[in-house]
């Protein structure tokens, strides 16, 4: 077999196990979810951000977001905004809280988004993580300002 031949079948062969690992690694992570008041940690990766995470981790740290309209509206808006990029489905929903789950475009790589609206506040909690790899390129803080614009005037 030719060089290039066999580079070509180790390549394929990369790439192959690449998306057998990402598939398999895709699953909704079981930590999800409010509990306590609070949302699950970032793992020790810089590929999710919260405004949960200590003020002084800034790999993962984010502001909460002060918002001035209703719970059900500011939620709403942000269904809405995330439905509509078409990348986005809700996992889970009640008034309160809301759980995504955002597919890439070419890879397929899922991340969740969780916003949370404690009660008799008009603060947003906010976690984005990815599922796989170990940098984000800053897709998840990203995804957390875009929220922030929408909802702060």
């Amino acid at each position: 077999m030719s060089m290039v031949r066999w580079i070509l079948v180790v390549v394929i062969a990369m790439l192959i196990g690449f998306f057998v690992y990402v598939d398999m690694n895709n699953d909704v992570p079981e930590n999800l979810g409010v509990n306590e008041g609070l949302l699950a940690p970032c793992p020790d990766m810089p590929n999710c951000v919260s405004s949960q995470a200590p003020v002084d981790d800034t790999e993962h740290f984010v502001e909460p977001i002060f918002y001035r309209s209703s719970v059900k509206d500011a939620q709403l808006t942000i269904e809405q905004h995330m439905l509509d990029s078409g990348m986005a489905r809700i996992v889970s929903s009640e008034l309160g809280y809301t759980h995504f789950e955002i597919t890439s475009d070419f890879f397929g790589f899922k991340d969740d988004l969780e916003v949370y609206f404690p009660e008799a506040d008009s603060v947003l909690h906010i976690r984005s993580a990815s599922r796989v790899g170990y940098d984000d390129l800053d897709v998840n803080r990203e995804r957390v300002r875009q929220i922030r614009d929408l909802l702060v005037d």
